[in-house]
């Protein structure tokens, strides 16, 4: 008598839950909306919430598997096992189908990136054996290894399986009351989580800007895209194609937890609810007995360790990094990016990226975007990944069951409709993304428009000093400087992104800010004087200026007639080149067998030197700057040496060209140089550049001049209390 009433309590708590957790949303949006970043804080009361969400599910999961496989035989155990592992497998296909096709819908640009750390960092290991194996079950626990727990626990329901005995039903009803405790806990949290989604909604909503994903339009669209089509389109039309299910069905059972997922981004405490909802389903259609609803307790929890489509999704980074940077991925990258790229989402999605990106040989330069855009991203792929989760489950439950569909005309139904469906999505959407997605960015305009921060009187010439016509100065000590208030700085022009001239026609560049704060520190003003780097020496021994700062590379040659300050930086040596020539040059071996090729270089004499005997067939040949290589006309040179950091500041003014990174581990210091004879003024920049190494100022210019962090100060976020109603100062 007590299943009528519990089922419609049950009907009515999942309308009702859905609905109030889509209304949270719309609520919390708009309130964010409304007043901005004055309601930041409320991101407080939705983390507190997702944690008290969190609070049941390691022990749920626990407690499910080890009773619920417990309750089976070994063939319903076996089948259910097997089965389930094909089911998986197929959608992981699926799924990787629709992401690799996704990449036709990306509009022809051409554009280029900062230099990034991330490109020459290993990327962070991952400990497969704890991850997987659980040498001690409580670390695994509290640690969140979730594989590693679920092994445990599968490891304890099979040993259950062949016992026999009182010991046995003793504790599998002590399961089964666990599970039926937890699941009691959970609905009651559930009521709740509406208030959670609206405070992470409205913080989200009020904090976040929309100009800082700008740069990212097309990924983020693709990803919508992408995601909408999996979780509302394929993964449904799977499910109504090979189950009793109808589309709506599908649709349906499935918004408590997509809403769920998607506003706090977490699929793990859906796990439950994803339960419930197929159990009730299923009863629905009279295809589920109680050994059947065993295996959902046990399937779940199962699959929630495994990668799921939705996890799959950030495979679509990748191919956005190469197209965004010219370096599109090619088929026979796309294979083993597909395998490789599946095994390594079994970790974090932070670890897998640069994996990832390595294995395709692409430089990672867009993984700082990737972790900016990850709020947005993952609350589309926990959406997927919840739809992925209803699908292997009633899929397979359908299988167990008996009552799966698998004849002809559901087979060509299910293939017609994925065909057409993602054909006709994937077309639109590349017709909508060329029509409005600005394919002209000029990605010049940011470091054109890049400026020194420092009030330093600055004063520039444009004149190169000569030997017999320029007035020669005695060599100056730091008192001669501050005599004269003047600090006489050489510089080479158009030495991206160490000293060049920005689009306001000023001596810009990290030597130029780092040249401004030592004269800051001196109390003098400063200016600056071009030079030619091989008439360094000369200029310097006769007083034309003080020192050369302008990303210089330390040469031995150089070192028997200037003085060398300490190393500044270090950067890696590397190639740039037009982009469609990129991998003709990535294998050595290949490099050894051109004919006729060309390379340019400014600087690096000596390892140039070390190398033309095992490279005899490539000419090189020195010019007098790095600007010449990038406007010939005659294309007379196939690549430039140059170094990693420099290359991809000049790949900004220069989209269609590449930089390909030579080795991660071989660096060169860039120092500064004064007169063989001036070991004063050496001495005080040595301790002035170790006091600004550690005061954080030189770090700061090397993020914004090198790395291009800290570009545009971030501003107040748009709202309707400040913007519109002007009852909030911003």
């Amino acid at each position: 008598m007590s299943s009528g009433p519990e089922s419609v309590s049950k009907s009515r708590f999942s309308i009702s839950s859905s609905a109030q957790m889509l209304w949270a949303l719309v609520f919390g949006v708009m309130v964010g909306l409304f007043f901005g970043e004055a309601v930041a804080w409320m991101s407080v009361i939705g983390n507190s919430v997702i944690l008290l969400m969190q609070m049941t599910v390691f022990p749920y999961i626990v407690v499910s598997l080890v009773g619920g496989i417990g309750k089976l035989t070994k063939d319903s155990a076996s089948m259910l096992f097997s089965r389930s592992g094909i089911v998986m497998l197929s959608l992981w296909v699926l799924g990787l189908v629709v992401i690799f096709l996704m990449p036709f819908a990306f509009p022809e640009i051409e554009s280029a990136s900062f230099f990034s750390t991330s490109s020459i960092e290993e990327p962070t290991s991952v400990d497969y054996f704890k991850l997987y194996i659980p040498s001690n079950p409580f670390e695994s626990m509290a640690q969140g290894y979730v594989p590693a727990m679920v092994l445990f626990s599968i490891a304890m329901g099979l040993a259950l399986i062949g016992m026999k005995g009182e010991s046995k039903l003793q504790i599998l009803s002590f399961m089964s009351t666990c599970t039926d405790i937890f699941s009691r806990i959970t609905q009651g949290l559930i009521k709740v989580l509406p208030i959670g989604i609206f405070a992470m909604s409205a913080s989200a909503a009020g904090t976040m800007g929309i100009d800082e994903f700008a740069s990212m339009q097309v990924y983020l669209l693709s990803m919508l895209v992408m995601s909408g089509l999996l979780a509302f389109g394929v993964l449904p039309w799977v499910i109504s194609s090979l189950t009793p299910l109808s589309f709506s069905d599908s649709i349906r059972i499935s918004k408590s937890g997509v809403v769920t997922a998607f506003a706090t981004g977490n699929v793990f405490i859906v796990v439950p609810v994803i339960i419930e909802e197929c159990k009730q389903i299923m009863r629905e259609y009279d295809a589920l007995d109680d050994e059947g609803a065993t295996m959902i307790d046990i399937l779940v929890p199962i699959a929630f360790s495994f990668p799921n489509i939705g996890k799959l999704t950030v495979i679509l980074f990748v191919f956005f990094a190469g197209w965004f940077t010219g370096k599109p991925v090619d088929l026979a990258g796309a294979g083993s990016l597909a395998v490789s790229g599946l095994l390594s989402l079994f970790g974090s999605v932070y670890v897998a990226i640069p994996f990832m990106l390595e294995l395709v040989q692409l430089p990672a330069d867009l993984f700082q975007l990737f972790v900016m855009s990850g709020f947005i991203t993952g609350k589309f792929g926990s959406v997927v990944a919840v739809m992925n989760l209803f699908a292997l489950t009633l899929i397979s439950i359908a299988i167990f069951q008996k009552v799966a569909r698998f004849g002809l005309i559901s087979w060509l139904r299910l293939g017609i409709g994925l065909i057409v469906g993602c054909s006709l999505v994937i077309i639109s959407s590349r017709l909508l993304m060329e029509t409005f997605i600005d394919k002209d960015v000029n990605t010049s305009e940011v470091i054109a428009n890049m400026r020194i921060a420092d009030d330093v009187l600055i004063n520039v010439s444009r004149d190169y000093p000569v030997l017999g016509e320029t007035l020669i100065q005695p060599i100056a000590n730091i008192a001669a400087i501050k005599n004269r208030g003047v600090l006489k700085v050489g510089y080479r022009p158009s030495n991206v992104p160490f000293s060049y001239y920005n689009n306001r026609a000023e001596l810009v560049g990290f030597d130029v800010e780092m040249a401004s704060m030592l004269a800051k520190d001196l109390g003098v003003e400063v200016e600056f004087i071009p030079f030619r780097k091989t008439k360094m020496a000369e200029a310097l021994d006769n007083g034309f200026f003080d020192i050369a700062m302008s990303g210089l590379a330390m040469s031995i040659k150089q070192m028997q007639t200037v003085n060398y300050t300490a190393p500044v930086v270090e950067l890696n040596r590397a190639l740039v080149m037009p982009d469609h020539k990129l991998k003709q040059f990535k294998d050595l071996e290949n490099i050894k067998t051109m004919k006729g090729v060309t390379v340019a270089y400014a600087e690096h004499d000596e390892k140039i030197n070390a190398v033309k005997h095992s490279l005899s067939n490539i000419k090189f040949e020195e010019i007098s700057g790095y600007k010449r290589f990038f406007q010939q006309k005659n294309r007379q040179y196939d690549a430039l040496i140059i170094s990693a950091q420099a290359g991809s500041a000049w790949t900004l003014f220069y989209p269609e060209y590449g930089v390909l990174l030579l080795d991660k581990n071989a660096r060169y210091p860039v120092a500064y140089a004064v007169a063989w004879e001036n070991t004063e003024l050496l001495r005080f920049v040595d301790n002035w550049l170790k006091l600004r190494k550690v005061d954080g100022s030189q770090d700061r210019a090397y993020d914004y001049w090198v790395l291009g962090k800290n570009i545009q100060v971030a501003s107040k976020r748009w709202s309707v209390i400040k913007d519109v109603l002007h009852w909030q100062e911003g």
